[in-house]
């Protein structure tokens, strides 16, 4: 992972490119988010703490690719880029050895690093615990938080935002944390605009990065935490940190919540068939009244060690994620007035970055797309990605591995306008040892059959999650 690449401005010609960039995709962009920098000062912040850094991949109408790359300004990027060290303490990252230096933690610190959504003539960075940074959607320059008329500010807001296409829609959702947690669904307009809320409070607290929805419903995972009392002790007086502090509360049953988009009825509570802490959901929708909800599902989790970090005097270790037990790709049915759920597996591998046609988001859509490993018995770190056809689970999925040592980003799904089984698939691939990175495109019908265009480029940091952004075919133009 580079320390801080700085911003960055290539072309990649035609002809430096293995294979053709398909015609369709001309004209259109892949747009990745993560934490671009994260040695700062000599210190090593954790992936959950590197300031967010945009790219902007576009494929040209002469072939070739125009790559651009910003640091999102935010506040905590512009005070530690003049001290040149880290300021603000993290969810995972400690300022300082002194423990005296890490008392309290201010302001949170909004590293916009994680997602990034086209909407309209904006991108939105977002992050897990507080409001997203807008970005002008043509020069990626930083324009400030999007608060949406103030309506989230102060809260903490998933970063994974949702796009309701029937309704032309963005849906967020914030977390007020305590004994228990308050759960607000906010439905904006392109103008920012709030059309309509949804406010909840469930017993306990929860982790929540991502949730699902339907015609109906929203869609969350209990994911019970409890608090480490001695790590939260030692946080306190400035030696452990926030993530330290956590963990999954595993006295508690798997469930699921399903909440009525409209209306005031009830929240729904449904049990699952075993555990359930959910990182990433692939989609949910409806058939009739059933609720159908398709989630990578960890039975067990622990916290730390993501992305392989071991610690802030220490280089990242890309193998400490293997002994974690891998998350499963799981299709729960929910009958109408049912309390509990069944589900199927639907592919022997470990699933995680899960996407679908993006315009079917609470639609039923017959494909997904995954990162995942070739050895079935992990997640994480990825050296596939997979083709799943929900229509015939019978079917073995198709699978690419790449080369050896080299890291598998999350898949982007581009579709066929005519032909939803059709289209391609955009991947960046990391190589640590030989310093590059390629941004890989796949035939969407026939991923195992291996890249059909590949774009050089330099070593890049890993990126947490994109978008394809296909222009006036998508959610908005540039």
């Amino acid at each position: 992972m580079a320390a801080s690449p700085g911003s960055l401005d290539l072309t990649v010609s035609a002809s430096q490119i293995t294979g053709e960039i398909p015609g369709v995709l001309q004209g259109g962009r892949v747009l990745s988010n993560g934490p671009g920098w994260t040695k700062i000062g000599g210190r090593i912040a954790h992936p959950f703490d590197g300031h967010g850094y945009v790219r902007a991949f576009e494929f040209a109408k002469d072939g070739g690719c125009r790559v651009r790359a910003r640091f999102v300004e935010t506040q905590v990027y512009r005070d530690e880029s003049a001290a040149k060290r880290l300021v603000h303490r993290g969810f995972a990252t400690n300022i300082d050895d002194a423990p005296w230096k890490n008392i309290g933690f201010g302001k949170p610190r909004n590293v916009a690093n994680t997602t990034i959504v086209r909407w309209g003539d904006r991108l939105l960075a977002g992050w897990e615990g507080g409001a997203p940074h807008a970005l002008d959607a043509a020069t990626l320059e930083t324009l400030g938080e999007e608060s949406f008329g103030g309506a989230i500010n102060g809260q903490a807001t998933l970063a994974h935002m949702h796009y309701d296409a029937a309704q032309d829609r963005l849906v967020l959702c914030s977390l007020t944390m305590g004994r228990n947690t308050k759960i607000t669904f906010r439905e904006v307009d392109r103008s920012a605009k709030v059309l309509s809320s949804r406010e909840v409070t469930v017993e306990g607290s929860l982790f929540a990065h991502d949730f699902a929805l339907t015609p109906d419903y929203y869609v969350l995972g209990a994911n019970p935490l409890k608090m480490k009392l001695g790590e939260l002790a030692k946080m306190a007086l400035g030696t452990s940190t926030l993530l330290r502090s956590v963990a999954i509360d595993e006295q508690k049953p798997g469930m699921f919540y399903l909440i009525p988009r409209k209306g005031s009825a009830p929240m729904r509570v449904i049990e699952a068939p075993d555990r359930v802490f959910v990182v990433h959901f692939a989609n949910a929708f409806q058939r009739g009244a059933e609720v159908v909800v398709d989630a990578c599902v960890f039975h067990r989790f622990e916290f730390g060690e993501e992305f392989g970090y071991t610690g802030p005097h220490t280089p990242f270790d890309p193998a400490l994620p293997d002994v974690r037990k891998p998350q499963r790709l799981y299709r729960a049915r929910i009958a109408e007035g049912a309390q509990r759920a069944t589900w199927e597996k639907l592919v022997p591998h470990g699933v995680d970055f899960p996407r679908v046609h993006p315009l079917k988001d609470g639609v039923e859509s017959a494909l997904i797309f995954g990162a995942t490993r070739a050895d079935t018995r992990y997640s994480d770190p990825f050296d596939s990605i997979v083709r799943v056809d929900t229509r015939d689970p019978a079917r073995a999925p198709q699978v690419w591995t790449a080369p050896e040592d080299v890291f598998v980003g999350e898949p982007l799904f581009a579709p066929d306008a005519a032909n939803e089984d059709r289209g391609h698939v955009m991947v960046l691939l990391s190589d640590g040892i030989n310093e590059r990175t390629t941004l890989a495109v796949f035939d969407a019908s026939a991923i195992d059959q291996g890249p059909v265009a590949s774009v050089p480029l330099p070593l890049l940091p890993i990126a947490f999650h994109g978008e394809w952004d296909g222009g006036d075919t998508s959610r908005g133009s540039v």
